[in-house]
């Protein structure tokens, strides 16, 4: 087990805190889906995120053994919209890969083009602010 950090990008008009709140909430949407979230529900993101303290990007925080568990009702649409930057090829890869698991890798659901950071490296790129 290890903890990764994932920076967002700002990409279809969204922010990055936007960009990376939405996948949070679409990656939870996978596990229970939010036509059956009941009224008040207070749970709805699968991964925190932190800020960076100088340039504002988020970034979603991870365990790079995290493992997913699909809903059979799962909608996919909204989670594959945020990754516009995808090929047709690595979108059918990534919708089959769900649509036929009961669960599924978070490590094999990153696209290609995914920053990946370890802590160490995230660190040096001060992600936690000085004296961390």
């Amino acid at each position: 087990m290890a903890t990764i950090y994932l920076p967002v990008y700002a990409r279809l008009n969204l922010s990055s805190a936007q960009r990376a709140a939405g996948i949070s909430q679409e990656l939870y949407n996978l596990t229970y889906p939010k036509q059956l979230h009941e009224p008040g529900r207070t749970t709805t993101t699968l991964l925190p995120t932190i800020t960076h303290p100088t340039t504002a990007q988020v970034a979603l925080v991870a365990d790079s053994e995290l493992t997913i568990e699909v809903h059979p009702a799962r909608d996919l649409h909204a989670l594959v919209a945020l990754f516009p930057q995808l090929t047709q090829e690595e979108r059918d890869s990534f919708v089959y890969y769900i649509a036929t698991s009961s669960e599924v890798s978070f490590a094999l659901l990153m696209p290609s083009d995914a920053e990946q950071l370890t802590e160490a490296e995230a660190s040096a790129a001060g992600w936690f602010g000085e004296g961390v």
